[in-house]
């Protein structure tokens, strides 16, 4: 990482700096531990004032009793006029101070895209602590929906970020195949299912579209066929195993939709087995012995509002049933069972309410804060030629996940999911999607790595006179021979132009950008920054000539080949491909 490692490097010498002036005051441990959590080292919204700018100056000068710009220069010359790695700075009003790298820097940091090759930008921060990420998470009691798609492709790439920065992940599906809605599906594929035998049954007036429920029922007949029928005169079936058999056949259709947008679980966890071996009235002792809840109206009451929510919750309603917050709190007790660190949950928009009762049935058995993060996902909007498509997954209407997928292809969906934060609601815009121009970002990013692959091919066919035979077939393995010769070469690599430095530079903040998204749950981060890296590429490579008649430029090769690197690193986890030739 470069800015990480540099903003550590700089807090820890402020932290000094500031010792040797309030070393003897009181208030010095409340400066370090909360004030500091305000300085921020990071790249300028405009280029043009440096590579790097702080506000150091402005966030301590009040608790410093110094002016601003007076304290500025103090830090600029006890800190940082010290770095021999940087070039020059600069102290502007009302107090921040903007400097720039030396390009030495800039381009040593280039040699561990080549060291580490398709590890670069991976690190170690999470130490292989276990994470567990449950996302989508939909009923099986129908198709999925694009919201489900959007919160499944994220969810996936924040689990592959997480692995990048070191942590053991787990992703897991929660199948909620317990409970009111599960048996209502039931009721309604065993109506479709009786039908085919001309057997009268009932469809539930409330029940799901008929469109959705007969590809489980048609299923069901071709292959048990009257299996599950005990009475045909008295329509009397096995209701449990209609029940099992029509949602693991409904999660089958769910598997296959997500695997059509590269996403895949490494357990699928039934809500169901929470309820087997006793757990419940095992759980319901646990609560009691612990005083975490208590009787009121004849019903259960978690003591929620002790935690932190805003009202206590029912676990058994008066008539005796569970409720769903009953199934909630065996499942984070079953989840914390399982060794798990942290626990992520990705939720729909309107599950905003579970932050504050999930949190707290964390921390009543003894989980910190911080261990339970539960991130909102909200809905897309999908547009066709301006239009906005209605959607309705109860009534069976708008365009689905598949249907997507089939209009834009997988690459179009990941990307275009990944693009805003989980707590933005976004509109995809089919029409853009489809577009074979830079107008849309996903063909801007790919194209970018393909332009790159032309150019190695040019360098086969052509075999330039300042490479050897070795060098040419060897272009692209890290191994080989070629890759020694880079690193070598970066140590003659000059600058020629803006472009060259600002590909470079962007280049090196791949690390940055894999350890920040991680930091932030933020896999947007990502998509904005391949856009910026492909821009700051196809700058560069329209202003400047690579290969003239039989010879190449090898430094500016070494850039490109830097570039390829990082593209396809970064768009293996994004799940999307890096084509060769467009």
């Amino acid at each position: 990482m470069l800015i990480n490692v540099l903003k550590d490097k700089f807090l820890n010498e402020l932290k000094q700096f500031i010792s040797n002036i309030k070393k003897d005051e009181e208030n010095y441990d409340d400066i370090i531990n909360k004030i500091f959590k305000s300085i921020r080292l990071e790249e300028p919204k405009n280029k043009e004032f440096g590579d790097l700018t702080t506000n150091a100056a402005m966030v301590l000068s009040s608790s410093l009793k110094k002016k601003p710009m007076d304290l500025a220069n103090e830090i600029n010359n006890e800190i940082l006029l010290n770095w021999d790695i940087i070039e020059n700075t600069a102290i502007v009003n009302p107090g921040f101070i903007n400097f720039n790298l030396k390009d030495t820097f800039i381009i040593e940091n280039l040699n561990n895209v080549f060291k580490e090759d398709k590890k670069y930008g991976e690190n170690n921060n999470g130490n292989c602590r276990k994470i567990q990420i449950e996302y989508v998470s939909s009923n099986p009691t129908g198709n999925l929906h694009i919201g489900h798609g959007r919160w499944g492709v994220m969810g996936d790439i924040l689990s592959c970020i997480y692995k990048k920065n070191g942590y053991d992940i787990q992703r897991e599906y929660y199948v909620n195949d317990y409970g009111t809605q599960a048996k209502l599906f039931a009721e309604c594929v065993k109506s479709l299912y009786l039908n085919k035998f001309q057997i009268k049954f009932a469809y539930p007036e409330d029940g799901y579209p008929q469109t959705t429920v007969n590809p489980v029922a048609e299923k069901l007949y071709k292959e048990y066929g009257d299996k599950f029928i005990l009475n045909s005169d008295d329509a009397l079936v096995d209701d449990e195993a209609i029940k099992k058999n029509a949602i693991d056949i409904m999660l089958s259709f769910i598997r296959d939709t997500l695997f059509s947008i590269g996403v895949e679980f490494d357990n699928w966890f039934l809500e169901s087995s929470l309820y087997e071996n006793n757990n419940f009235e095992k759980t319901i002792k646990f609560l009691k012995d612990n005083n975490l809840v208590y009787e009121k109206e004849n019903a259960l009451w978690f003591k929620s509002t002790k935690y932190g929510d805003d009202k206590d919750r029912v676990i058994i309603r008066s008539d005796g049933n569970p409720t769903y917050f009953a199934s909630d709190i065996m499942y984070l007790m079953n989840k914390k069972e399982r060794g798990f660190d942290t626990l992520i949950y990705i939720l729909g928009a309107d599950h905003h309410g579970y932050i504050s009762r999930l949190k707290a049935i964390g921390k009543s058995i003894g989980m910190s804060d911080d261990c339970v993060i539960i991130i909102i996902g909200q809905l897309v909007r999908i547009l066709e030629d301006k239009e906005v498509l209605k959607m309705s997954r109860r009534k069976g209407r708008g365009m689905t996940l598949d249907e997507l997928v089939k209009n834009v292809g997988k690459d179009a969906v990941r990307y275009f999911f990944s693009m805003n934060s989980f707590d933005t609601h976004m509109d995809f815009d089919v029409s853009l999607a489809r577009k074979k121009s830079s107008k849309n970002p996903v063909y801007y990013v790919q194209y970018a790595h393909a332009r790159i692959g032309s150019i190695i091919r040019k360098i086969k066919e052509t075999r330039p006179d300042n490479l050897n035979e070795n060098e040419i077939n060897e272009i692209e393995s890290s191994n080989a021979l070629f890759c020694e010769n880079i690193i070598k070469n970066l140590k003659n690599l000059e600058f020629k132009n803006k472009s060259e430095r600002n590909l470079a530079w962007v280049v090196s903040l791949f690390p940055d950008i894999i350890y920040d998204a991680c930091k932030n749950n933020a896999p947007y981060f990502l998509t904005q920054y391949l856009y910026r890296l492909s821009g700051e590429f196809h700058y560069f490579y329209n202003h400047n000539i690579i290969i003239s008649k039989n010879k190449i430029n090898i430094k500016r090769l070494v850039l490109a080949l830097a570039v390829k690197i990082v593209l396809r690193n970064a768009l293996e986890i994004l799940g999307i491909s890096a084509p060769e030739k467009m």
